[in-house]
């Protein structure tokens, strides 16, 4: 009896981590969905169509699959809006260009926001379901930062190139790759910041400052994995 209720209770937490994994790409990819049709480029056709395959994706890898899909279409969309900062793609190891390199450190910086939300809310950061777990490897927090990659990051580096709050003369190049200078993280950091105060609306209807959304966002997980309800991803409407 013991062994079959140890089975049944391995069962229901693999299909809860299928859903929380999903869940996390959903919110990514409909956020990346909405930042494109904004535009009416053509590469939301490629991420509308790795959001339904997402949608339905019953096993893991699958997912990924179409997370990864969807992403190089969306950032060959963002080219598009980004190219006479010589961006293309995105290049992470290491960033090739200034518009990869605030990506990057933008990114850091979001990780440290979700990290310290993931710990206030109990959660061990090492024990994700999307990203593969490893030693020092917080694998919870990057599988929440999915959500808000696009909404924090995303546009704030999109509109300081486009406004030139950033411009190529804040990257410099060294130890092979294109990395912010000084002034260049200063300014970064100050956009970030002031992104995290903005109030935005969670699908289910409230609004919260972006900041304060994460840390809701944990704790909603933490609920979730406690069997107290649904976990519904954040992310932006068009």
């Amino acid at each position: 009896m013991n062994l079959h209720l140890t089975r049944q209770g391995a069962v229901l937490r693999l299909r809860q981590g299928r859903l929380l994994a999903r869940a996390f790409v959903v919110g990514k990819l409909r956020s990346a969905l909405a930042l494109l049709e904004r535009h009416g480029f053509p590469e939301a056709e490629g991420v509308a169509q790795a959001l339904a395959r997402a949608e339905e994706a019953q096993r893991l890898e699958s997912l990924r699959g179409a997370e990864g899909e969807g992403s190089r279409a969306y950032f060959q969309g963002l080219g598009r809006l980004l190219a006479a900062h010589g961006f293309s793609g995105r290049a992470r190891r290491p960033p090739k260009d200034p518009v990869n390199a605030a990506l990057s450190y933008g990114y850091a910086l979001l990780l440290g926001r979700v990290l310290v939300a993931v710990r206030l809310a109990g959660l061990h950061p090492e024990v994700g379901f999307l990203h593969a777990e490893g030693r020092r490897s917080p694998a919870l927090v990057l599988d929440l930062m999915e959500e808000f990659r696009v909404p924090v990051v995303d546009q704030v580096v999109l509109s300081a190139f486009r406004r030139g709050h950033l411009t190529p003369a804040h990257a410099e190049v060294r130890e092979g790759g294109v990395y912010l200078n000084e002034e260049g993280r200063r300014r970064l950091i100050q956009l970030v910041e002031a992104r995290f105060l903005e109030a935005v609306a969670h699908p289910l209807g409230f609004r919260k400052p972006l900041g304060e959304m994460i840390e809701l966002q944990a704790q909603r997980l933490k609920g979730a994995l406690l069997g107290r309800g649904r976990y519904t991803p954040f992310y932006l409407r068009g």
